[in-house]
């Protein structure tokens, strides 16, 4: 890691413990401060500290009640990203990520753009097949991008995340779920219906429950012995709900929504054990774009809630 590790003991709904190991750990979390691939608005860069900063306001409960002092999480500070190297920035994220999913802990990655996620996944993925949702307004699924304001067509953009996720053999088109999608490009389109790649669209969530998109997810990716890595682009939500994010993208649901939608996960169990998240990241948040930090709030409230739906699995195995 390229900064002195996080050891306040307040951060993370004051469940910090800055000394545990990652195979000690229920949930290790690492920061990837990246914005170096964005196509719009920079800004991302600055959320990891954003997040820190916020959940060190936050009290040990989800909404529901559930008290999270079961989970045992150590912030392991940073991964040393390059802000002008999108390549050696990829290789410092699954450097970092890999040895916390090969302890057994469940990585949290903080982004930073969409792009930290491949560099994630990567990290994360074992022999298993692994199933990924993609939370998001965008399908991320451009073979290369550069984008209004990108400084360089690149393979790394953060419009080509779920593009690179697909090529790892662990992974591939069949195993991935997109929900919330509404903004997409033609070589994206071509892509999807050449692969047969599964999406939720956003105009469909507002005809269907949370209870029965979770069913959709858990019927498509519920049984990988990998598990589901989970990744949440902020833009996923309503810009009503998430202004503080590069490319807004109108038409999307509430965070109630979201949230409903993790504690329906949280309820359901893949066969006959619970869902298992092998790992997830929140990317996009922009504090530099927000208006009182209710971007930043809205992400930790994710961040809190799907630790809850980490510590019930834990303790239902």
């Amino acid at each position: 890691m390229n900064q002195d590790v996080p050891s306040s003991p307040n951060l993370w709904m004051r469940l910090n413990q800055p000394n545990l190991s990652p195979a000690e750990a229920h949930i290790a979390i690492v920061g990837a401060p990246y914005d170096g691939s964005v196509t719009h608005a920079r800004g991302a860069a600055l959320a990891p500290a954003e997040l820190r900063a916020l959940s060190a306001d936050s009290w040990f409960f989800t909404e529901e009640g559930l008290d999270l002092r079961g989970l045992r999480i150590c912030d392991l500070g940073d991964a040393p990203v390059s802000p002008e190297d999108a390549e050696a920035t990829q290789r410092a994220i699954t450097a970092a990520i890999r040895p916390i999913a090969e302890s057994g802990a469940v990585p949290l990655v903080l982004g930073g753009d969409h792009s930290i996620t491949s560099g994630a996944v990567a990290g994360v993925v074992r022999e298993h097949p692994l199933g990924v949702l993609w939370l998001d307004a965008h399908a991320d699924l451009m073979d290369s991008y550069r984008g209004i304001e990108g400084r360089e067509e690149s393979r790394w953009n953060h419009a080509c995340a779920l593009r690179r996720i697909c090529e790892l053999p662990q992974v591939g088109p069949e195993r991935v779920l997109l929900v919330g999608l509404r903004d997409l490009m033609a070589p994206e389109v071509a892509y999807m219906r050449e692969q047969g790649i599964r999406a939720i669209y956003a105009h469909e969530l507002s005809h269907l429950t949370p209870d029965a998109v979770a069913e959709r997810i858990l019927g498509t990716l519920g049984s990988l012995p990998g598990g589901i890595y989970v990744s949440v682009d902020i833009d996923f939500l309503d810009p009503a709900a998430a202004p503080g994010t590069g490319v807004p993208v109108p038409g999307g649901p509430p965070s109630r929504y979201l949230l409903d939608l993790i504690h329906a996960l949280a309820r359901r169990r893949a066969g006959t054990a619970p869902l298992r998240v092998a790992g997830f990241d929140i990317v996009e948040v922009a504090p530099p774009l927000d208006h009182n930090h209710i971007t930043g709030w809205t992400a930790v409230r994710i961040i809190q809630e799907m630790c809850g739906l980490v510590q019930r699995a834990a303790a239902n195995r």
